[in-house]
C-alpha cells in the first residue's frame, strides 16, 4: 500500500514541466534588471555630460586660444583739434585689444577716423576716410598707416587745415606707442607727395616733433 505522505517519483515530463514554469517565471526578472541596467547605464552618461568637460574638451582647453578670442581692451588717448582751432583736445577711450601691438594701432585709427565724442571738439579726417591698413617695422619703431583715398580728394586744403591732420593721426601715436619713433602715411596703397599741396607726406614724419 502506499504512503500518502510520499510524493511519487518524478517523471521526465514533470521535470520539463517545473522547468518551462521556473523559465517563465524568472523571464520577467531578468528583463526588468536588464531594463534598469539600460536606464541607469544612460542617465550616468548624459549626467557624466552635463556636469563637466570631457577629456576631448579638456584637450581642446589645454591648446593654443583661438584666434578670434579677445584679451580684453586697452586705455587709448585720441587727440582732436578743438572747434575754433584753438588748440587740441585730448579724449579717452578704451578699444578691444590682444595684445598684438599692430592690431591695437588699427583700432585705434578706427577710433579717430570715427571721430570725437566730447563737445568742442572737431575731427581733423576728412569724412569717410578709412583706415586700411597699419603696421609695424624695424622692430616695432616705424609705423606705416595707409588710409582710404578720402583722406586727400575729400580733404578741404590749406596749410592750417593740413597740419591739424597730421597732428591729430602723429600726436595720436605718439602718445599710445611710446616706442615708434616714426610714422609713414600712405594713401589708398601709394605714397603721396602731400594732403593739400602744403605739408609733405613723402617721408617718414618724427614723432617726437609732433607731441
Amino acid at each position: 500500500m502506499t504512503d500518502p505522505r510520499r510524493r511519487p517519483p518524478s517523471t521526465t515530463s514533470d521535470r520539463r514541466r517545473r522547468s518551462r514554469q521556473s523559465g517563465s517565471l524568472r523571464w520577467p526578472f531578468w528583463l526588468v534588471l536588464l531594463i534598469l541596467i539600460s536606464v541607469s547605464a544612460w542617465f550616468l552618461w548624459n549626467l557624466g555630460r552635463d556636469v563637466g568637460p570631457g577629456f576631448d574638451d579638456l584637450a581642446g582647453e589645454a591648446g593654443p586660444v583661438p584666434e578670434d578670442r579677445a584679451a580684453g581692451d586697452r586705455a587709448v588717448v585720441l587727440v582732436f583739434p578743438e572747434w575754433d582751432a584753438a588748440g587740441y583736445v585730448s579724449e579717452r577711450r578704451r578699444i578691444p585689444s590682444r595684445g598684438r601691438s599692430e592690431e591695437d594701432l588699427h583700432a585705434l585709427m578706427v577710433e579717430l577716423c570715427a571721430g570725437p565724442a566730447r563737445s568742442g571738439a572737431v575731427s581733423a579726417l576728412p569724412d569717410r576716410t578709412e583706415i586700411l591698413g597699419a603696421f609695424l617695422d624695424g622692430g616695432g619703431r616705424a609705423a606705416v598707416l595707409e588710409f582710404s583715398a578720402e583722406l586727400v580728394v575729400r580733404h578741404p586744403g590749406g596749410s592750417a587745415a593740413e597740419a591739424a591732420t597730421l597732428t591729430s593721426i602723429l600726436r595720436t601715436v605718439a602718445l599710445n606707442f611710446p616706442d615708434v619713433q616714426t610714422c609713414r602715411i600712405l594713401v589708398d596703397g601709394d605714397q603721396v607727395e602731400t594732403l593739400g599741396g602744403h605739408l609733405a607726406l613723402d617721408e617718414p614724419f618724427d614723432l617726437r616733433r609732433w607731441l
